[in-house]
């Protein structure tokens, strides 16, 4: 469950994905739960599936299987989903922070499949973040850990969501992506990317579009997004020495145009010997990853370890 849209999907053991569906996410906490339930109930249907796992946008609090804070998502915020939601659905489910989730599916089925280190970075509404140290996802105390979006990149930078100002996620999430062509546009005044904005609002896909196209605009809003997502991604790399870094979430499929400035300043900013090691790309899973991720953890719910008879 993301800022923008519900995914479902049905995910054997080894990561074939068997049937999905895909749905608007409400602003309204009654028509979501709805929404969820036939979600789960459509997807299912002529299969045998033993568990669901809800991969969800903001704090999870694993004892109580509810989330208590999403600044994208305040719908679901307070909701005991597993309590609410088992009934309806007739499946033991457990509750976990989508960028965990993506995390954990890039390592079991993606990028990471021959590595026990990695940080997985989601770019969408927001930003979400998922640490794997030694094969073993890193929760936290009270499971809040890897909340990556919410580091502070510029003090004095635009308002974040969470209430904070220059978050990573306001400056290189796909909304900022928007926000930022609104700007640049006034500075390319004859690009596509201008003439589009003269008509209409722009978001994140416009952008992904008009630069493959090779709009000087565009490729100019990538640029700087991606190196704002870099100087987050280089302390990233110094603080947990991975071997690989995996951009997943909607906003990836801008590609190079994103990624290769994020890596400059990664190169920069980021130091030996973690540095010459890392690698950062594109999650393999793509935005996908989380529902992959989510179905590993439904059947190994809370463990957040690599099983490998499981691969």
């Amino acid at each position: 469950m993301g800022g923008t849209k519900i995914a479902a999907g049905v995910i054997t053991p080894q990561g074939e994905a068997l049937s999905r569906v895909r749905y608007p996410t409400s602003s309204s906490p009654e028509i979501l739960l709805s929404t969820l339930v036939r979600a789960i109930n459509e997807v299912r249907e002529g299969f045998e599936v033993g568990g669901v796992c809800l991969s969800v946008p903001g704090f999870v609090s694993e004892r109580e299987n509810r989330v208590v804070y999403s600044p994208n998502l305040h719908a679901v915020e307070g909701i005991p989903l597993k309590e609410v939601l088992e009934p309806r659905i007739g499946l033991p489910l457990t509750v976990e922070n989508d960028a965990n989730a993506a995390a954990w599916g890039e390592l079991r089925f993606g990028l990471g499949r021959e590595v026990e280190h990695l940080v997985m970075v989601t770019l969408g509404t927001g930003i979400g973040g998922g640490v794997i140290s030694h094969g073993i996802l890193l929760r936290g105390a009270q499971g809040a850990a890897g909340e990556l979006g919410h580091v502070t990149v510029l003090p004095d930078g635009p308002r974040c969501a969470c209430g904070n100002r220059g978050c990573l996620e306001v400056m290189a999430s796909g909304t900022s992506i928007g926000r930022r062509a609104r700007e640049v546009a006034a500075r390319y005044p004859g690009s596509a990317l201008a003439e589009l904005a003269m008509e209409r609002e722009i978001v994140g896909e416009d952008v992904s579009r008009l630069a493959a196209a090779g709009d000087e605009g565009a490729l100019a809003v990538l640029a700087e997004t991606g190196r704002w997502l870099g100087m987050g991604l280089a302390s990233f790399v110094n603080v947990f020495n991975p071997e690989v870094v995996a951009i997943g979430g909607g906003a990836v499929d801008a590609g190079e145009p994103l990624l290769g400035p994020a890596r400059e300043e990664v190169r920069l900013r980021a130091r030996p010997p973690s540095r010459d090691l890392v690698v950062v790309k594109g999650a393999t899973l793509g935005p996908e990853s989380g529902m992959f991720g989510a179905a590993a953890l439904a059947r190994d719910p809370k463990t957040g370890r690599y099983i490998l008879d499981e691969a």
